[in-house]
């Protein structure tokens, strides 16, 4: 019997009996649907975490700084007791690492600026300019900061808005929000009024961009190329001998930190751990993320198992249609023994009946999960309040290789439920076969 034949005969035997097919085939889909919805619901919730932690900033990039406070990772320190400084040495060491894009160093200073009789208190952090674009600093207004500009800041969002006159009493709380790319603006490192009162004469800086709001810690801070930020700090020691002990260094360290972006969200564990075993404290966003999967792994776990009972029942199922088809086709088996059909193939038969249903069953029941699923998206998000206004976050996400596993493994479970009752029809005797009834 070639495979035309098989194929041509098995069709044709599953839909001379339509209802038990079609019942049979129901089951295969409820529990195909079901495994699909419930892993979709955990690749939902990870996905969800995943878009609100790079609202925070990218996945892609590590924190690093000195361990020479203490380590905070976890409990055992993996780099033995060193402490590694943050200077130019440590950047090309950084950098040498397999995987990593570039390192790019900060220096932070604690400054006030002015705009007219107002001030806002500012984190102000000395960066490489011509490295911004690669730690996605992308400009709302404006434009990003030139390395050859001479004190050109670029400020956080909510900077703007945070301005208040120094001499009210209820200075935070009569905020004024000002435009900080066409005023006059002038920086004081010195953050504090004199003592007859007057304001602190200032250096004269330029806004040139806003920063698109992020929710992160981009939002609240002010950005000046790194050497501009050394020479700003050099002018005002000339100007004034009472600089705030703020902005002097408190450790060997040149910088306050470090950025590192990795090329491969895949590999940022890694090299986070071989940083930290260089003297390092490194942080990263995909810690949050690895968290989030472990916390949920049992939940995920839970509601695949739900809907693998469902898909057992479906089994039992098909393992039930095709023994009773052994029943009603036993002087058919007798007959294609007799007229000679091989062993083999009257097993080849059963298994591709049983592995049809399983394929239809788990091919209907990915059309119905997607179904499904933009029901949840559609309707479950608003009702359970799951998405915060302005997120893109569903309830159940499918992913392609989900879909074609399912039909997969449906068909896979399909050929195995069959597997019994083949061999029981294959070992039938031809003779008793032709004879029973």
């Amino acid at each position: 019997m070639n495979s035309i034949d098989l194929v041509s005969m098995g069709i044709k035997n599953l839909f001379r009996r339509k209802a038990r097919t079609i019942l049979t085939v129901l089951g295969v889909i409820v529990g195909a649907a079901s495994i699909i919805i419930m892993l979709s619901l955990g690749i939902g919730m990870n996905k969800s975490f995943e878009e609100q932690l790079k609202s925070f900033g990218s996945l892609n990039t590590i924190d690093v700084r000195s361990n020479s406070g203490g380590y905070y990772g976890d409990e055992k320190d993996p780099s033995g007791g060193k402490v590694g400084k943050l200077d130019d040495a440590a950047v090309k060491e950084i950098e040498k690492i397999d995987g990593v894009d570039v390192v790019m160093p900060m220096s932070e200073s604690y400054i006030q600026i002015y705009s007219g009789k107002y001030v806002t208190d500012v984190n102000l952090i000395g960066i490489d300019a011509s490295k911004l674009e690669k730690f996605d600093f992308n400009v709302e207004k404006g434009r990003l900061i030139d390395k050859n500009g001479k004190y050109e800041i670029l400020f956080g969002s909510s900077i703007s808005k945070q301005f208040y006159n120094p001499r009210s009493r209820n200075r935070y709380s009569n905020q004024i929000e000002v435009d900080i790319l066409s005023s006059k603006l002038s920086a004081v490192l010195e953050p504090s009024y004199s003592s007859d009162g007057k304001k602190p004469k200032g250096i004269r800086v330029k806004g040139v961009g806003v920063l698109k709001q992020g929710n992160n810690e981009k939002d609240w801070s002010a950005y000046i190329d790194i050497n501009q930020l050394e020479k700003l700090k050099q002018e005002a020691k000339r100007k004034s001998k009472n600089t705030s002990d703020r902005n002097k260094k408190k450790s060997a360290d040149k910088y306050s930190q470090f950025k590192v972006r990795i090329l491969d969200v895949k590999k940022v564990a890694d090299i986070q751990e071989k940083i930290k075993k260089m003297g390092y404290q490194a942080y990263s966003l995909a810690d949050g993320l690895e968290y989030m999967k472990k916390a949920t792994a049992g939940l995920r776990a839970t509601l695949g198992g739900i809907g693998a009972v469902s898909l057992f029942v479906a089994a039992i199922g098909i393992t039930n249609t095709m023994v009773m088809s052994i029943y009603e086709r036993t002087k058919e088996i007798g007959v294609m023994k007799v007229i000679g059909a091989e062993l083999r193939d009257i097993k080849r038969l059963f298994l591709f009946e049983a592995g049809m249903i399983g394929f239809f069953g788990g091919l209907f029941g990915v059309l119905i999960s997607y179904l499904v699923s933009f029901v949840l998206n559609s309707i479950g998000i608003s009702l359970m309040g799951f998405a915060a206004e302005g997120s893109q976050s569903n309830l159940s996400v499918i992913p392609i290789w989900l879909s074609v596993s399912s039909v997969f493994f449906s068909t896979i479970v399909g050929v195995l439920a069959g597997y019994y009752p083949a061999n029981r029809a294959m070992k039938l005797s031809a003779l008793e076969a032709i004879r029973g009834e």
